[in-house]
């Protein structure tokens, strides 16, 4: 729910060191490009000619991983004829990063576009900062055919393809609770929010870990907004993600009035009663709540059902060896609603508009190689250096899997649109079934944004002053600085300095669009 917008001077600060880093062009792609793209029609041009070795220089987020030495890299070198030059970055910052390397002319030839402002993404492929590739995709059928054209669509002006969709699961937690505190207390999995309510306020002041001590909380939070955390909260409540269509029109979350006084206050309820963390306006990412059940403190929280079997299952019982999890399906509200966490879904490899025509089609063919014949290799690597095959067809993981990281290499590369990839042929079937089931439940929870990709200017400019300042006033009527009255305060602000203004021009936005759909 919170907003990605930047601020006026930051936004033009990228406007104009983008413009430095293309030379000021205008056009959607550099004259060079235009000429090589000209050129592809002729009779002899070899889009699979890997003769010439070429270095590609790539940026994305996460941890580095190990290159020397590593057999996946080596492998997907030795049959492109190419060298990788990878470079790693905290996504905390990325934008800014991006900014400065614009601003040098250092942009490297791939990096990775998703944790940024989307207004970003446009504004860069009006500068002409990214390579168009639709034209190139006739020589990559598979690739275009294993993504879902919408996929290939959203951000991107009608005719254009700037930058390669990467699969990005949107309703990936789920809720866990504790098993063990259930059983120890004769509870049962709450169905409802005022069941949820009861049960953790159980374990925050029923001792569910038999310690004798004040040391266990009902659940932790992202802050009050943020979609990673907030979704069975104030979904449940009614709440819209972003924007919810009410009577034909957008309504965004600050403007419902009811909704955030019935939220609110469940969250002041929780706060006075201990249920929830103290400290939950500090947290800055899902995984720092995720944090307080590793460490044995929060009952209920949300983990990935991709690693909650190595990582959150097992941190528990360094705490309680009898510690045992179990999923559940978010706790319906009032109405009835249920939502689940939904991340935004624009993820994207976006290739510099100024690589060579060959460089383009070589990158493009990789990213085709990764989606299929080469989609095990980036997944489970290497037979017998990082998984060997036993007599009766089990797979066995060698270690060499987890120095080599194959599948974060996948991912590096382009992430194929699979939800299923994190179900390693070691985890076995019944593994497999079961993130399988979970996410199938998941998909039934999906909490929608009505807004169809619009971008207002108002926004970008404003938004994310009014929403931090919309977000301090609430957290302090839950932290009881401010009455509840206050709820109503926070609404009118937003809207009188500057929200009804974009209410206004996202729904004249809207109006366009569905005329235009007409």
């Amino acid at each position: 729910m919170k907003k990605y917008g930047w601020f006026v001077m930051l936004l033009m600060f990228v406007l104009v060191v983008i413009g430095c880093a293309t030379n000021s062009e205008e056009t959607m792609q550099t004259e060079e490009n235009k000429q090589l793209l000209d050129a592809e029609v002729v009779d002899d041009f070899e889009p699979y000619n890997f003769e010439e070795h070429l270095t590609i220089s790539m940026l994305t987020t996460g941890s580095p991983i190990q290159y020397e030495g590593n057999a996946v890299f080596e492998y997907i070198e030795e049959k492109f004829n190419v060298t990788f030059d990878i470079h790693y970055y905290d996504r905390d910052d990325f934008d800014t990063y991006l900014s400065t390397l614009a601003a040098s002319g250092d942009l490297p030839d791939i990096w990775r576009f998703g944790y940024n402002d989307p207004r970003m993404f446009t504004d860069w492929a009006e500068r002409g900062a990214y390579y168009d590739v639709k034209p190139l995709l006739e020589y990559h059928p598979e690739l275009e055919a294993g993504i879902p054209t919408w996929a290939w669509e959203v951000l991107n002006p009608p005719g254009h393809y700037f930058g390669v969709p990467e699969y990005r699961l949107q309703t990936r937690n789920v809720l866990a609770i504790r098993q063990d505190w259930l059983d120890n207390l004769g509870l049962d999995v709450p169905d409802t929010m005022e069941e949820f309510y009861e049960v953790a306020h159980a374990f925050a002041n029923q001792d569910p870990n038999g310690t004798g001590r004040n040391d266990t909380i009902g659940f932790s939070a992202l802050g009050l907004f943020a979609e990673e955390g907030t979704a069975w909260r104030g979904g449940a409540f009614g709440l819209a993600r972003e924007w919810k269509e009410i009577d034909g029109e957008l309504v965004p979350y600050q403007a419902q009035l009811d909704e955030l006084t019935e939220y609110i206050s469940f969250m002041r309820k929780a706060y006075e009663e201990d249920v929830l963390d103290k400290d939950f306006m500090l947290h800055s990412d899902w995984r720092d709540a995720n944090e307080r059940l590793s460490e044995g403190i929060a009952g209920i929280e949300y983990v990935n059902p991709n690693s909650v079997h190595e990582k959150e299952a097992e941190d528990i019982k360094a705490h309680d060896p009898n510690a045992t999890l179990t999923m559940i399906p978010p706790p319906a509200g009032p109405n009835g609603e249920r939502t689940t966490p939904t991340r935004p879904s624009y993820f994207k490899k976006v290739i510099n508009a100024n690589v060579s025509q060959e460089k383009a089609h070589r990158i493009l063919a990789i990213y085709e190689w990764n989606i299929t014949e080469g989609y095990e290799i980036t997944r489970h690597g290497l037979e017998d250096i990082h998984y060997t095959v036993h007599e009766d067809g089990t797979v066995e993981q060698l270690d060499a899997w987890d120095e080599h990281e194959p599948a974060s290499i996948g991912t590096d590369i382009l992430r194929a649109w699979n939800p299923l990839h994190r179900a390693y042929w070691w985890l076995g079937e019944e593994f497999e079934q079961e993130l399988a089931a979970q996410y199938e439940m998941n998909e039934k929870y999906i909490w929608e944004d009505d807004n169809p990709g619009l971008i207002s200017d108002k926004n970008v400019e404003k938004g994310a002053q009014l929403d931090a300042e919309f977000e301090q006033m609430l957290t302090e009527v839950v932290v009881g600085r401010r009455g509840m009255e206050d709820v109503e305060l926070a609404v009118e602000q937003w809207l009188e300095n500057g929200g009804q203004e974009i209410i206004d021009e996202m729904n004249q936005l809207y109006i366009e669009y569905n005329a235009a759909r007409q």
